[in-house]
């Protein structure tokens, strides 16, 4: 249980009622490795007792004091460092509520200044490329049918629906669906396979699976729900790597400008293959291809850290600065360019994808290490020490 001067000093902060010395103290208490399980179960409690009308927490705001960014340093320094990260959090919902503000700032909010301008976030829209060249431009907003032979593509609320005739006429050509940076999109394949395409993507299927399998093509990042079917085996071509299954759901990251290709599979079996090589997947492992690699490695990732994207989060998880740059880059279709001796620390932390750009830069601003200036589409990242 908290201790009583903690929560006392907590609630006063809160209430806005805390003086200048009792914030002091409180700032004190936070950085004590010791008062963490407390801390936590303080927020929790804050989150239950003040009402949203009071204009306290709102949802962006809770993810913001949610996002734990921490830099990889030692045990005990590091998590010093997530108290000050979690005081700086807790006055930055105080200024958004437009409570009074305090001396003592920590860079983030001195830094605010330096976002003179902002980049929304990325949303549904996509490309659509018919087999004949005809080129359909696609949005959240979007309700429109196609008809392509005997098949009839819907598109409805940000979503494409692709229906097959069942009479085993069908013509099939093929199609491509390319989301650009700062785009996503949904797919419902002809046999009811479900694909969600990430920034920067895309997917070539037919307008109809004929035959004894059934066979797309990717790039980018994309997350599958495959429709059962044990006559007609679905795979998937990427990179020159072949993903087989049966019926099973799956994440594919085969970004050119990572190091690496990584298949995770979340439910049901898969096998892959590149070359001469081969790997079969349990629920809950990650097939790896390192970028001139000649063997996959298996690995146990954090599930949801793998689909944080499509449920709407960013997810990190000991990621270096240039890897979060990476997916910050295609999601609100920006550019990052690097100033000073880039430390390669780990950071951790999360927070939605529907976040203007600037408050994801706040946060990482937290850790003290970088900074962050945005000038139209590009981005400096430059290292505080």
């Amino acid at each position: 249980m908290p201790n009583e001067r903690l929560t006392y000093l907590f609630f006063r902060y809160f209430q806005k009622t805390a003086s200048r010395e009792e914030l002091d103290e409180l700032m004190q208490l936070l950085d004590q490795p010791e008062n963490e399980e407390a801390v936590n179960l303080l927020m929790e409690e804050a989150w239950l007792r003040f009402e949203p009308s009071a204009n306290v927490f709102s949802h962006a705001q809770s993810e913001r004091l949610l996002m734990k960014i921490q830099a990889a340093q030692p045990p005990a320094k590091r998590r010093s460092l997530w108290w000050r990260a979690a005081a700086a959090a807790a006055i930055i919902l105080s200024l958004c509520a437009g409570w009074w503000a305090i001396n003592r700032q920590p860079p983030v909010v001195t830094a605010s200044r330096l976002f003179k301008n902002d980049a929304p976030p990325g949303g549904n829209k996509a490309v659509l490329t018919l087999a004949d060249g005809t080129v359909v431009t696609l949005d959240s907003a979007g309700n429109q049918v196609i008809q392509q032979g005997s098949t009839t593509v819907s598109q409805r609320n940000g979503q494409l629906l692709y229906a097959a005739a069942n009479n085993g006429t069908a013509t099939i050509s093929y199609n491509r669906l390319s989301t650009p940076r700062g785009g996503q999109f949904q797919v419902t394949l002809p046999d009811g396979s479900k694909v969600w395409l990430n920034a920067a993507s895309s997917l070539r299927f037919p307008t109809a699976f004929t035959g004894k399998e059934r066979n797309v093509e990717m790039t980018g990042e994309a997350y599958f729900e495959i429709a059962k079917d044990a006559r007609k085996p679905f795979k998937v071509s990427v990179n020159d790597m072949t993903i087989e299954v049966l019926g099973t759901h799956f994440n594919v990251n085969a970004y050119t400008d990572e190091k690496k290709m990584a298949a995770t599979l979340l439910e049901g079996a898969v096998r892959l293959t590149k070359g001469t090589e081969k790997a079969a997947l349990k629920p809950g492992e990650q097939a790896q291809w390192a970028s001139g690699g000649k063997a996959f490695t298996i690995a146990h990732p954090e599930l949801d850290q793998v689909v944080a994207w499509k449920n709407g989060y960013f997810r990190f998880n000991g990621d270096n600065i240039v890897d979060i740059m990476k997916q910050l880059s295609r999601w609100y279709d920006i550019d990052a360019v690097y100033a000073g001796n880039m430390t390669m620390k780990d950071y951790s932390g999360y927070i939605s994808r529907n976040s203007n750009i600037s408050e994801v830069l706040k946060m990482l601003e937290l850790t003290e290490d970088i900074s962050f200036k945005i000038e139209g589409k590009k981005v400096t990242v430059t290292a505080r020490r």
